[in-house]
């Protein structure tokens, strides 16, 4: 998949021995309220939360889960996750990150299996519930992934990724089966990528959408529609949610006054900024700086 240069996506090569995934474990205390920092990568991921309560916001999308609880997030989709106001304990949960090429290999390009692969938009996220009876197969696999992990992961990569193999054909068969075409126009995305590059480098500009449609060469109401559709949010959302970030970095880092740090991030009205703060992070920009 075609990744832009994005200041969100990892720099990091997701490998284990020498096998094309990796595998996370992550403990929340006390007191954090950010769970999950803004971030994207090529790879797709397999997520499970182990213990405690997750809100897990993809795009403009929020999911609330609950221990037990699973996502699958597509390669290429901005994610991050905050503690919610009713979790007060630890929170844990693992990271299954793994790159989609070995599958890829293994079908032509007219396949359901290749287009399912390729699709990264936001009908193709898909919440794995503890709740739902045709969730166990595939999380169960997860956990046989966590469990060899735990091993020796050099000693097991092989069944690693055949089981990775088998959970993409749960997911296929109880999500990507159900749609009638997966494949997308990777010039729009493309298009779309260099306009997010665009928001990123000027996130503090009084940006408009006749500013940023244009940066893709678009019209606006086109771009919106396109924006919508494959990244899962909307441009102005996806800008504020650039603003935000950027404001935690601030208030983590400097003793700025909030109201400085809004103007700083292309906010012109604090009372705007504390609720769009509130919405992405889930806490006040003063909580989260003493948090």
């Amino acid at each position: 998949m075609p990744m832009n240069n994005s200041a969100y996506t990892e720099n990091i090569i997701h490998k284990t021995g020498s096998s094309p995934f990796s595998l996370h474990k992550t403990i929340i205390e006390p007191g954090q309220n950010n769970a999950l920092y803004l971030h994207c990568h090529p790879e797709a991921e397999l997520f499970l939360l182990d213990t405690g309560s997750i809100d897990f916001y993809i795009g403009d999308d929020i999911f609330k889960l609950k221990p037990g609880d699973g996502i699958f997030i597509p390669q290429g989709m901005l994610h991050n996750a905050v503690r919610p106001q009713s979790c007060h304990g630890t929170i844990i949960y693992y990271a299954i990150v793994f790159s989609t090429e070995p599958m890829k290999k293994c079908f032509p390009k007219n396949s359901p299996f290749f287009e399912a692969i390729t699709c990264h938009r936001r009908e193709c996220i898909y919440t794995i519930l503890s709740k739902r009876a045709e969730n166990s197969k595939l999380l169960s696999y997860m956990r046989e992934i966590l469990s060899l992990y735990e091993i020796t992961p050099s000693s097991c990569e092989l069944s690693i990724q055949g089981y990775l193999f088998v959970c993409w054909q749960e997911i296929y068969n109880l999500h990507f089966s159900k749609f009638n075409n997966v494949s997308e126009d990777s010039g729009i995305r493309k298009d779309l990528f260099h306009s997010m590059d665009y928001i990123q480098e000027h996130y503090s500009d009084p940006l408009t959408l006749e500013h940023i449609s244009k940066s893709a060469g678009y019209s606006v109401s086109y771009y919106c529609h396109s924006f919508k559709h494959l990244i899962g949010t909307t441009p102005f959302e996806y800008l504020n949610r650039i603003r935000i970030v950027k404001s935690c970095e601030l208030l983590s880092s400097t003793n700025k006054k909030i109201t400085e740090i809004a103007s700083l991030v292309g906010f012109n009205n604090i009372s705007y900024f504390n609720r769009t703060f509130y919405k992405i992070m889930g806490v006040t920009p003063s909580a989260y700086r003493k948090g």
